[in-house]
This record gives structure tokens, sequence and C-alpha cells, in this order.
């Protein structure tokens, strides 16, 4: 758009392509500062157009459909939360300690004396079990 707007040049057209030809083969000579223009211009166009296709590329479009909701809505915070009261919420997690180490931790025995303890008892009720019940 670029090149028609200021050079009445388009890119995709082999005729205008052969008219910069004819020129350069019969000696044609840059002079003005637009001739230099359109030959820097022509030199970045395809390096431009590869880095614009990757950033075009990298745009999270649901983010960019999704922004004049979030635009709105903090809009919405803004006007009626600055006199409300803030509700600070904490303890909401686990605090750092994963819920795998926590039963480990708790699924080991403080100390010896108190698994030969809980080992005895529970020999005991298994023990109980069984002679409670008749044998045939």
């Amino acid at each position: 758009m670029m090149f028609i707007y200021f050079w009445n040049f388009n890119i995709f057209s082999v005729s205008n392509w052969n008219i910069v030809y004819r020129y350069w083969e019969s000696g044609g000579i840059i002079q003005t500062w637009k001739d230099y223009l359109l030959m820097l211009f022509l030199l970045l166009y395809i390096p431009v157009w590869y880095i614009g296709f990757r950033r075009f590329k990298k745009i999270n479009w649901l983010q960019l459909l999704l922004w004049p909701f979030e635009k709105y809505n903090q809009y919405i915070i803004n006007k009626y939360g600055e006199d409300s009261q803030h509700i600070v919420l904490k303890n909401m997690g686990t605090g750092g300690i994963k819920i795998e180490e926590e039963i480990e931790q708790k699924s080991k025995p403080k100390t010896k004396i108190e698994t030969d303890a809980e080992v005895n008892r529970i020999r005991a009720a298994v023990s109980e079990k069984i002679n409670s019940v008749k044998h045939e």
C-alpha cells in the first residue's frame, strides 16, 4: 500500500518490475531521496514481512478478543470497588508443603517405643478378633 501511495509501484505487478529492470539495465542512476527510499524499502520488504509474520503468529487471539471485556470489568472494579472494604483471605493453600510430604510425615512413627506399643495393641486386637470367632 505504501509503495503504491509514494512511488506508484505495485510489488505484485510484473509490469512494474519490468520497468525497474529496464531502468536499471539502461544505466539508470539513483538521484533523489525518493529513489533511495524505494531501493531501501524493496531491500527490506522481505525481512520486515518475515519479522511481522512471526510476531503476528505470536499474538494471543483469545486475549485480544476478550480485551474489551477485561477493560470493562476493570472499569467496574475501579468504579465500585474504591469505597468497599477489602477482604484478605489467608491460609488459602497447603503453605508450601505438599500433600504427599505431609502424608509421609504423618505415617512415619515418631519414636520406636510408640511403634512397639502400637504394634502390640494391633496384634492383641487381631488375636482377640480371631479368638472371638467360633470355630466349627
